[in-house]
């Protein structure tokens, strides 16, 4: 019975963690990126990154300008207006 309960205590500590700002951030570095709400999609994320080349450092300033622009945003609308901005750069 003591273990049932160490469990349940540790399952609804790592629920409520799972809540918080740094386990979402830590949710999504392990792949879970798809469950945290606000969070970009795993293929947007894709998406971004290869038409970065796989440069990191350009996908990452791309979102910067985007969360600079409108702070109020979630990270999925942030990486969809970069998306589309890249769509944008190839027409033009």
């Amino acid at each position: 019975m003591t273990y049932v309960l160490l469990i349940l205590a540790v399952l609804a500590t790592l629920a409520i963690f799972a809540t918080t700002r740094r386990g979402q951030e830590i949710a999504k570095r392990i792949g879970f990126r798809d469950h945290v709400p606000g969070a970009a999609s795993s293929e947007d994320v894709a998406f971004l990154l290869k038409a970065c080349d796989g440069d990191r450092a350009e996908l990452e300033r791309r979102i910067a300008f985007e969360r600079e622009r409108f702070p109020e945003r979630s990270e999925s609308d942030h990486y969809r207006a970069a998306i589309r901005r890249v769509f944008a750069e190839r027409e033009g």
